[in-house]
C-alpha cells in the first residue's frame, strides 16, 4: 500500500504521494482543518438569525367562541309602489272647428308658454264634454260659444275664461274678456257719426255684409250715427239720393271684382266722399279701388301704403289678448268671476282728414255711447231696429 502526503497551503489543499506522513505535519493539518470548520460554523450562526427575521410573519389568532365574527343583518329591498305618480294639472284651449284660426293660433302660442311656466300640461281641443277629461285647472275658450255656462257649472274646480264670446255673464269660475268693438251696431254708429262730422254735405256711405245679423247691425248703426249728427242730412246741391244720405251697399258673401266695381260705380254716382267699409267685406283690393276713385276710407284695421292718403281713421279696440296674462295669474290662484272689456275707440287717425278739434267732438260722443247715455237704436243680436 502506497502512502500520499497531504499538503496544506493558504487557500488550497493538495495531495502528494508520500510513503509516510510525519506527526508534526499531521498536527498542522488537523489544526488548519479545525480553524476552517470553526470559521464556517461561525458564519452559519450569523446568517441564521437574519434569515429567520426575513421569513417571520405576524401570528394569526384563531377566533374563539367568544370572538365570533359579527355579521350585518340583511337589508330588505322595498318593493316598488303600485300607486302611479299623479299627472300634472292641465290647461286647455277650447277652439271649436269654425273658430277664428288667427285668434286660435295667437292664443295657442301664448298659452303654451304660460302653461309651461306654471308647470301645467297644455292641449288644444275642439270640444269638451260635460264632466271633462281629468285634472283640468284652466280652460280658455273662443267663439263660437261651446256651452261655457254648462261646462262651468259641471266643473266647479276648473277656472274658465271666455275670450270674445258675447252674451255671457261672469260666475265664480267663469271670467269674461271681450271687446266693445265686437258690437257691430256701436262700431257702425261711431263710423257714421265720424263720417258726417268730416264730410261736406254729409255725402257718406257704407259697404257692409248682406243678410247677416252683424252686417245688418253695422249698416243700421252707421245710418243712425249719421242721423244723430245731422238729422235729415239734406245736401245743398244735387245729386239728391232717394231716401237721402247715407248711401249703403250690401255685398254678398264671396263678393268679387265685379261686385266691387258695381259698388264703386254706385257710390260715385251719388258723389260719396267718405265710406265706412265693414270688416267682414274689407278686401284690400276693394279698399284700393275705392281710394283710387277718390273716396276717403274709415276702416277697422291699419291702412295699406297704397291708399294711406285716403285713410281717415281706424276704429277698434286694444287687442283683448293683451289682457290674458294678467287674467291667467288670477285664474291660477283660483280667482274667477272677472270681466274685462276693451273699449271701442280709435287705433289710429289721419290728422289731415280728421282734425284734433273734430276728433275731440267725436270722442265726447263716444264716451256717452259707451256709458249708455246714447243708444244705437239697433238690436246687436239681430241687426234690426229696437
Amino acid at each position: 500500500m502506497s502512502h500520499q502526503k497531504i499538503k496544506f497551503g493558504v487557500g488550497h489543499v493538495s495531495w502528494q504521494p508520500y510513503s509516510k506522513i510525519t506527526p508534526i505535519e499531521g498536527n498542522i493539518a488537523v489544526g488548519l482543518l479545525k480553524s476552517r470548520l470553526f470559521f464556517l460554523l461561525l458564519l452559519v450562526l450569523l446568517i441564521l438569525p437574519i434569515s429567520a427575521c426575513g421569513q417571520a410573519s405576524p401570528p394569526v389568532s384563531t377566533p374563539t367562541g367568544s370572538m365570533a365574527t359579527a355579521s350585518l343583518p340583511p337589508t330588505d329591498t322595498p318593493a316598488p309602489s303600485s300607486t302611479p305618480t299623479p299627472e300634472a294639472p292641465m290647461a286647455i284651449l277650447l277652439a271649436p272647428p269654425d273658430s277664428d284660426q288667427a285668434t286660435a293660433a295667437a292664443l295657442q302660442t301664448m298659452l303654451t308658454s304660460l302653461a309651461a311656466q306654471a308647470g301645467l300640461r297644455f292641449q288644444v281641443r275642439p270640444s269638451l264634454g260635460v264632466g271633462g277629461v281629468g285634472n283640468v285647472r284652466i280652460v280658455v275658450a273662443i267663439p263660437p260659444d261651446p256651452g261655457l255656462v254648462a261646462l262651468a257649472s259641471s266643473r266647479t274646480g276648473t277656472q274658465f275664461l271666455a275670450v270674445g264670446i258675447p252674451g255671457l255673464k261672469p260666475a265664480s269660475n267663469l271670467s269674461i274678456l271681450d271687446s266693445q268693438a265686437d258690437r257691430q251696431d256701436q262700431l257702425g254708429f261711431l263710423a257714421g257719426y265720424l263720417a258726417a262730422v268730416i264730410t261736406e254735405d254729409w255725402r257718406v256711405g257704407i259697404v257692409s255684409e248682406e243678410d247677416t245679423p252683424a252686417g245688418k247691425a253695422a249698416s243700421l248703426g252707421f245710418r243712425n250715427g249719421v242721423t244723430y249728427f245731422c238729422g235729415l242730412c239734406l245736401p245743398v246741391y244735387p245729386p239728391f239720393p232717394n231716401g237721402g244720405y247715407p248711401v249703403h251697399v250690401d255685398l254678398p258673401a264671396g263678393a268679387g271684382p265685379e261686385d266691387w266695381q258695381a259698388t264703386i260705380t254706385y257710390l260715385a254716382s251719388w258723389q260719396v266722399e267718405t265710406v265706412f267699409v265693414n270688416p267682414a267685406v274689407a278686401d284690400d283690393k276693394l279698399l284700393a279701388a275705392l281710394a283710387k276713385a277718390d273716396m276717403n276710407l274709415i276702416v277697422a284695421g291699419p291702412p295699406a301704403e297704397a291708399w294711406r292718403e285716403h285713410w281717415v281713421a281706424s276704429l277698434g279696440a286694444q287687442d283683448p289678448l293683451q289682457a290674458v296674462p294678467d287674467l291667467w295669474t288670477k285664474l291660477l290662484a283660483g280667482k274667477g268671476g272677472e270681466q274685462i272689456s276693451q273699449p271701442l275707440g280709435f287705433t289710429g287717425v289721419n290728422p289731415d282728414l280728421f282734425s284734433p278739434g273734430r276728433q275731440h267732438l267725436v270722442e265726447t260722443m263716444l264716451a256717452d255711447l259707451l256709458a249708455s247715455f246714447i243708444d244705437t237704436g239697433v238690436d246687436p243680436q239681430t241687426g234690426e231696429s229696437r
